[in-house]
């Protein structure tokens, strides 16, 4: 290779110019052109192509191609949904689970953006913010969480918001509590506290629309009434069955309908059951020939069915977070569903009997 010298580089026979103080140099890769413009507003721009002279109506090719990709961009960000659904310049709201999304949804209607921190996947107990929730949590009136230590990580959330005007409620106020248990909402009385309590959230901040939040919550509690008596007679023949269960996030809906709870596989979020408490289970289940394992679907199958397989059990997938299964997507269908799966599970077990 020769050593460089300082005279002028060529491109396709033609003698560049030295660069300008001022001006950039755009690579045509694809086409092989070298285009060099000069951004000084006293000279035109300068133009020097291996090609012909036709580099400067390829330039207003490119320019034009530029402003339409940024066109397209700029429709997609508009078209694309976010995880928030409803009236975005109405009273913006964010919950921590599906349930309270669902809840503030009928109470809100077409007044509000709701949107949900968890989508119904993951474990309420064990959940780690990110950056998101920080930034959706930034931007909104109203904050609604459950309580009872479900959401932990909660109120750090809300420091790291930096949000001053953000209103708060805790939707288990005023609920029925088992035992410092945290899933109140699977009782539909306490559903229904915990609908007023979100309502009472609106209301503070958003009194301009008080009557329609009001009306909301009223016809939504009326429809929360119909689907207990609806579940009370499905499950009006189960009144007294005993079950297991993976987890106490059905003690309320079990209790409400008369189904007795004989235990409880796991009795702490995030621990394992030990080995002791693993065959205490197993031989209640035997000794009362209980046949049903009720889980969850953010819980672990592995224990659940290691149980079933010594006890001849079978394991029924409810769940406690609407859309977290199949028909699940609101709470009202969720608890239908639920009571469906139970009620087949027992028709299943009288017929091997």
């Amino acid at each position: 290779m020769k050593p460089t010298t300082g005279r002028k580089p060529r491109v396709g026979g033609t003698r560049i110019p030295r660069r300008p103080k001022s001006v950039k140099t755009l690579l045509m890769l694809n086409t092989g052109e070298a285009v060099m413009r000069c951004e000084d507003t006293k000279n035109a721009p300068l133009l020097v192509s291996q090609k012909s002279g036709a580099a400067c109506s390829r330039c207003k090719q490119v320019k034009a191609l530029k402003t339409a990709f940024l066109l397209v961009l700029s429709l997609l960000f508009i078209l694309t949904p976010s995880r928030s659904e409803g009236n975005r310049d109405g009273l913006n709201v964010v919950v921590t689970i599906p349930v309270l999304a669902d809840f503030a949804r009928n109470v809100g209607g077409d007044l509000v953006s709701v949107e949900s921190i968890m989508t119904g996947l993951e474990t309420p107990h064990t959940y780690e913010p990110r950056g998101s929730d920080v930034r959706a949590l930034a931007g909104a009136d109203l904050f609604v969480r459950v309580g009872l230590g479900l959401e932990t990580w909660a109120d750090k959330l809300v420091r790291n918001s930096g949000n001053s005007r953000l209103v708060q409620v805790s939707a288990s106020r005023g609920c029925n509590v088992i035992d410092d248990n945290p899933h109140v909402w699977m009782d539909i009385e306490n559903a229904k506290r915990m609908v007023a309590a979100v309502t009472d959230g609106m209301v503070r901040a958003d009194p301009a629309h008080t009557d329609a939040y009001r009306r909301n919550a009223e016809l939504y509690i009326r429809r929360l009434s119909a689907l207990d008596r609806e579940i009370r007679n499905m499950l009006a023949p189960l009144s007294g069955k005993a079950v297991v269960t993976a987890v106490p996030a059905l003690s309320y809906f079990l209790r409400r309908y008369g189904i007795e709870e004989a235990a409880t596989i796991i009795s702490v979020p995030g621990r394992e059951p030990s080995g002791r408490h693993l065959r205490r289970v197993i031989t209640l289940m035997r000794k009362r020939g209980i046949r049903t394992i009720l889980t969850v679907p953010q819980f672990p199958p592995g224990i659940p069915q290691l149980v079933a397989e010594e006890t001849g059990a079978e394991v029924v997938v409810v769940t406690q977070l609407p859309g977290s299964l199949p028909g699940t997507g609101t709470y009202i269908e969720m608890l239908r569903e639920d009571a469906r799966r139970i009620v087949h599970s027992a028709v299943k077990e009288d017929q091997e009997e």
